[in-house]
């Protein structure tokens, strides 16, 4: 007992019930902006699960229409996942470079496939640190040599060797 009081009877801040399968959870089992619907991450999900399994066209149009209407929110969000970096990280990294690829230094913005796309954040594939912006030729470029500078910089004496003399 502490006091007069009885410690069972002090409510506890760190946890919820869910609404629906009424078991208590720490907070971080739940979502923060579904709060006050009060169900846990599981709930919710098998929720999710049911209502694509009973419509899957109308759960993908709902997905489209929203990738669609806040294309910046689904950037953030998949620089986030990937790389614990939001869209202000990479817009900052951006400007650093003067809004320029740091490879080309060039303002380039790729067609591939018919569509239009943006610069990329590059990163380390072993650590997965996010390393400078790269227009998507240069970021391709890094890749297809294995992160390589020593092939990079082969490569780039071959072409000064054939620029020369061709």
């Amino acid at each position: 007992m502490v006091g007069s009081r009885k410690v069972e009877n002090v409510r506890r801040t760190d946890m919820n019930t869910c609404r629906r399968c009424g078991k208590e959870k720490p907070k971080d089992c739940f979502y923060a902006n579904l709060r006050k619907e009060a169900r846990c991450k599981q709930c919710v999900s098998e929720i999710r699960k049911a209502s694509y399994a009973a419509n899957p066209e109308k759960q993908r149009a709902r997905a489209n229409r929203y990738r669609k209407a806040n294309p910046e929110k689904v950037r953030d969000t998949k620089l986030r996942q990937a790389y614990g970096v939001g869209i202000h990280y990479f817009e900052a990294k951006l400007a650093e470079q003067g809004g320029k690829c740091a490879g080309s230094k060039d303002c380039v913005k790729a067609v591939w496939r018919g569509k239009e796309v943006s610069m990329a954040l590059d990163h380390n594939h072993d650590t997965l640190q996010p390393r400078g912006v790269l227009c998507a030729n240069c970021n391709r470029a890094i890749g297809l040599v294995n992160e390589s500078p020593e092939t990079l910089r082969n490569l780039a004496d071959y072409l000064e060797k054939y620029q020369k003399s061709g």
